[in-house]
């Protein structure tokens, strides 16, 4: 049986102008399928009254970059080792309006990631906020990371 471990945050981020936008990275140049996990967010979104999100190529790199440090300095947490925390990794890449973060650990696809996180209480609330227009995906081996953003 294959260790699983899941963690939710909602930290909710003072708002800030946001600089002028990053060049964009889809999905499918982060190695992720373009409409795979994003068509699964915005499938429950829908499925619960709310608008669809898109990905911020800002928030998929912050969330790669935290993802890949999970795994080499091996740890799990929303803290990093060097003390950041969601609302640092995101200000670092340009990203100054972010809500929430969700991580976990162990799940092999996007469609077992997200159903874990949408069996998770918290997890399922970040997913679900009405003011999310955005989001990031990272994955670094089996270690994902989302990121979740209100698009300033």
């Amino acid at each position: 049986m294959r260790n699983l471990m899941i963690l939710a945050v909602l930290a909710l981020a003072a708002c800030q102008p946001a600089p002028p936008p990053a060049p964009t990275v889809t999905m499918a140049q982060a190695g992720l399928p373009a409409n795979g996990i994003a068509a699964m967010i915005n499938e429950q979104r829908a499925a619960n009254g709310l608008g669809p999100i898109t990905e911020d190529a800002r928030l998929s790199q912050a969330s790669r970059s935290h993802a890949q440090d999970m795994v080499v300095n091996n740890y799990f947490s929303h803290r990093g080792l060097n003390g950041s925390d969601l609302s640092t990794r995101t200000r670092a890449v340009g990203y100054n309006c972010v809500a929430a973060e969700n991580i976990a650990w162990g799940q092999s696809s996007e469609a077992e990631v997200m159903t874990a996180w949408m069996t998770s209480p918290g997890h399922r609330r970040n997913i679900l906020l009405r003011d999310a227009q955005q989001f990031g995906i990272g994955r670094f081996n089996n270690h994902w990371v989302m990121l979740l953003g209100r698009g300033c």
